[in-house]
């Protein structure tokens, strides 16, 4: 009798354990397309992961039937099913299935598309002068002052490709009074903006305050200097901050100095951003427009962009960079871009979308400054790279996607410098250093 109960009392065990075991939860690791390219496409793939989609464009002369994955990435350690290098037909949406703990079924949707438009000329008898501006899509004609924008004639309407089709035809348009819009292929949008010569100066477009950076100040201990952190601007109303922001608020400084003035604060004459260590952490220098809330180098938050509503056509800035190298032999490279968005909703049902984007990545050893100067780019722009392009799942910098109205005025401005491009990620190569002498937006 005893080895029965002890039989029952055995198995008993077994079973609760048993239970225990099943009822520990999986992990919960999300399954997603970071990156996904198709030979000869045309301009970056979007990535939604919201809805689990990528979405690919070719040209029109291209078998859908016939193409060739070129280079894929996904979450870490996960398993995608069909192996997509295996795929050559993408006449209809493409399902895979990416398999963490969980499964997660996504579509990469590949469609043809024409060519960009480009004008490449546009003139109108009469005129003073005329001005293309590829990202924004716009053309700005200059007239006499004595000029009636209701009667004039256009003499040349250049643009390519020239079998594109056009509407309205540009030589029948007698009235400039107002923007005109130009659409080919019927959804490619260019404008046209005619203006009359005024003797009085433009008024100057919106700058972001202190971006000059002559001008700093500095935060923390008084008394103990490689405790304190600097930034561009008179005190904490400055729109700029920098990772440095957060590490001083600690009592015990674990984190150096990335961002600095130079000669001195008194008499800088340009921005020092260098990627340093402490405690076995990699921490870029950076310098941004936003807020920063936490402390240390990895318990912080930040919140880019600050409220802007101009309409620049580029920005032009003063570096000079020097990479180092970190992990098997990886050359770093810095950062420069400026990001125009357009905000709606409040507090959780706030959505953040792209408007314009002009990027800068290198890993040039540069050996003086070098003058950038960047286009904005409006909209979904055939030149963009996979990693200017926004997404809700960036966790520094969530975008639900481009603004639909690449015509509309902005409600915030994003300008990020770093040493290091992959400085969130705590990468970076020591010593790496990007020399900044300010920023100009231009118009």
């Amino acid at each position: 009798m005893k080895n029965f109960k002890k039989l029952m009392l055995l198995t008993c065990l077994i079973i609760v354990s048993a239970c225990i075991k099943n009822d520990i939860p999986y992990p919960y690791i999300v399954g997603e397309f970071t990156y996904f390219t198709i030979e000869g496409q045309i301009g970056a793939s979007v990535i939604s992961p919201e809805e689990r989609r990528v979405q690919i464009q070719v040209s029109s002369d291209m078998d859908l039937a016939n193409l060739k994955v070129d280079s894929v990435a996904y979450t870490e350690d996960a398993i995608v099913t069909p192996d997509p290098y295996e795929i050559v037909d993408f006449t209809v949406p493409v399902k895979f299935t990416i398999s963490t703990y969980q499964d997660y079924d996504w579509e990469v949707n590949v469609v043809k598309t024409a060519e960009p438009v480009v004008i490449d000329s546009v003139e109108i008898e009469g005129m003073i002068s005329s001005t293309v501006i590829a990202g924004s899509k716009t053309v700005r004609v200059i007239m006499p002052k004595e000029s009636d924008l209701s009667n004039l004639g256009i003499t040349l309407f250049d643009y390519t490709p020239s079998t594109a089709s056009v509407s309205p035809d540009p030589y029948s348009l007698q009235d400039f009074t107002n923007t005109v819009t130009f659409t080919f292929n019927e959804d490619d949008q260019w404008f046209l903006e005619v203006t009359k010569e005024n003797n009085v100066d433009p008024e100057p477009g919106e700058q972001v305050e202190y971006s000059d950076f002559t001008t700093w100040f500095w935060e923390g201990s008084a008394s103990i200097e490689k405790n304190r952190f600097y930034l561009p601007g008179e005190n904490m109303g400055s729109p700029w901050r920098s990772g440095d922001k957060g590490a001083a608020d600690l009592t015990f400084k674990t984190y150096p100095q990335t961002v600095l003035p130079y000669p001195s604060m008194e008499q800088a004459d340009y921005a020092v951003l260098e990627t340093k260590t402490a405690v076995g952490v990699i921490a870029a220098g950076s310098l941004f427009v936003g807020d920063i809330q936490g402390s240390g180098p990895i318990n912080i938050t930040t919140d880019f962009g600050i409220p802007f509503t101009d309409r620049p056509i580029g920005f032009t800035t003063d570096v000079q960079y020097n990479p180092e190298t970190y992990g098997d032999n990886v050359i770093d490279q810095c950062d420069i871009y400026v990001i125009l968005q357009v905000r709606e909703g409040e507090g959780e049902n706030e959505k953040r979308y792209r408007l314009a984007t002009g990027w800068y990545r290198s890993s040039s050893d540069m050996s003086d400054f070098t003058t950038l100067d960047l286009p904005l780019l409006y909209g979904q722009h055939q030149d963009l790279e996979s990693y200017m392009m926004p997404s809700s799942s960036n966790k520094e910098m969530p975008e639900h996607g481009f603004y639909e109205d690449i015509t509309a005025s902005p409600t915030h401005i994003i300008m990020v410098f770093a040493s290091s491009a992959e400085g969130a990620s705590f990468k970076g190569g020591i010593g790496s250093t990007l020399k900044v002498k300010g920023i100009t937006l231009n118009y």
